[in-house]
């Protein structure tokens, strides 16, 4: 909803705002661009800032394309809706109904609360929210408390084999830290998340 508020404030339409959720289904994507749209960038500009941030998501469909319907169209739909938020309230054992439901009721509450956003922004006064308010962080706060909740049952149910997986994760974190030092902040996004995904292919069940 803030992203619709900020948004309309930008002169982006209600219709704007709605294709962006459905075609771009990304808060931190959907952030990235709207400042950029606001300084002139071109389309092109837009969709690789947008398809480099979203290319986090590449391991979690790594670890979730068990659980998907198998029938073409929904398997196509369903992985359009992966989101952080789903991905950190599935279980492992999740039946693809569950997680098709789970995903639409997701999708559907983030492209409609955007519009809505959109139409608050044109009534609301131009000063709000504050520049010092932070509405961000609530929303952090529920998705660390998820993230915490599905490592603890990931955790359960790979009891014996905690310390490889640790040091797996150290040494993917070894590597991104050497691609920080080497790219930069900036430009070790996608080569990281490429040799995480790669590394964890190669050795997830």
């Amino acid at each position: 909803m803030l992203f619709g508020v900020l948004a309309a404030r930008a002169d982006w339409s209600v219709w704007d705002v709605l294709l962006i959720g459905l075609l771009g289904f990304t808060g931190s994507g959907q952030f990235a661009a709207l400042p950029l749209s606001e300084s002139g960038a071109g389309f092109l500009t837009l969709l690789l800032v947008t398809t480099s941030i979203n290319s986090r998501y590449l391991p979690m469909a790594l670890t979730t394309g068990t659980r998907l319907p198998r029938t073409t169209f929904r398997r196509m739909w369903c992985a359009h809706m992966l989101g952080d938020e789903a991905y950190a309230s599935e279980r492992h054992d999740e039946p693809p109904v569950n997680v098709l439901r789970i995903r639409a009721a997701i999708f559907a509450v983030w492209v409609l609360a955007g519009a809505l956003g959109a139409l608050l922004g044109q009534v609301l006064p131009a000063d709000w929210p504050p520049g010092d308010m932070n509405l961000g962080f609530p929303a952090s706060v529920v998705l660390l408390y998820l993230s915490i909740s599905q490592l603890r049952t990931t955790i359960a149910s790979i009891d014996r084999r905690v310390p490889a997986i640790f040091a797996l994760g150290v040494l993917c974190a070894v590597a991104v830290t050497g691609l920080i030092l080497l790219l930069g902040p900036v430009y070790f996004w996608v080569p990281g998340v490429l040799l995480v995904t790669f590394v964890l292919s190669r050795v997830w069940p």
